[in-house]
């Protein structure tokens, strides 16, 4: 008996699971990353964006009701256009009357377009004399531009800078000993003013009188140049190196006084008043 009492069977009883609840659509109110407005004429809670109301059926722009939004962009756009016409207006009759004074032409007291004239007749209206160019302004081609008299001016300069390089880089050859040490920064000091110049000489081809003083200098600073670099690569302690390219570029630098000749030459024709280069 008291087996049978321990080993009666036990039921369990399952609870009846609940009815799922229907899902019906609704407006997403209330809930994270949503901005809500009201209906400007029910007040019902809608979401940005919405177009029509669903419950008065009123046509919605950015929350503004379509015919109040109507109203406000067709007063929007009556201001503009007179605010424009008012502008524009003012504009017209300030070029108008300033015509006359950009044109270079004095107009009397009395003149028509002027406040206080007295009815006279345009026949008193006479133009000023414009005053001509003077002679160190222009040129067998017209005006200098100033690119071009900019760059003869520099290109002075340069060429008196290489003539008292050159004149550095003789004296370490005619020193008792050479030293390599001494001629290099002549050496690259030079390459630099070349460098340069060739930017200077680029420049001078956009005026016909200044081209062809472009393209000689253009060729003298190239050699410059070439001859500098081609120098420098060796080391600083290779003597017999440097002595041979400081006696090369000597060489090249003995036609540093045919170009600037030529420079001054040209400086001469426009006007510029400059100092000769130190020949080398």
């Amino acid at each position: 008996m008291t087996v049978n009492v321990a080993r009666r069977n036990r039921r369990r009883t399952f609870e009846p699971l609940p009815e799922a609840v229907p899902v019906t659509e609704s407006i997403a109110i209330g809930e994270i990353n949503q901005t809500v407005f009201d209906c400007p004429s029910c007040a019902r809670p809608l979401v940005l964006g919405t177009r029509r109301c669903p419950s008065c059926g009123t046509r919605l722009i950015l929350g503004v009701a379509t015919s109040k939004a109507a109203l406000l962009g067709g007063l929007g756009l009556a201001i503009g256009i007179l605010a424009g016409g008012t502008i524009g207006y003012t504009a017209g009759v300030g070029r108008a009357g300033a015509a006359p004074v950009a044109a270079g032409i004095v107009l009397p007291s009395g003149a028509p377009g002027l406040a206080g004239g007295g009815g006279k007749t345009p026949n008193s209206v006479r133009p000023t004399a414009t005053p001509a160019p003077s002679a160190s302004e222009t040129g067998s081609t017209g005006p200098v531009p100033a690119l071009s008299r900019s760059a003869l001016l520099q290109a002075v300069g340069v060429n008196s800078r290489l003539g008292a390089d050159a004149a550095a880089l003789q004296a370490s050859l005619k020193a008792r000993v050479f030293d390599a040490s001494v001629a290099a920064p002549t050496l690259r000091t030079i390459s630099g003013e070349s460098v340069f110049g060739l930017q200077l000489a680029g420049r001078m081809g956009d005026w016909p009188a200044t081209a062809a003083l472009g393209l000689d200098l253009t060729s003298f600073y190239d050699s410059v140049h070439q001859t500098a670099i081609d120098g420098l690569v060796a080391s600083v302690r290779d003597d017999a190196a440097y002595r041979t390219t400081a006696g090369t570029m000597l060489k090249v630098l003995a036609g540093l006084s045919a170009v600037d000749a030529e420079t001054q030459s040209v400086a001469a024709q426009i006007g510029l008043d400059t100092a000769p280069s130190p020949a080398p």
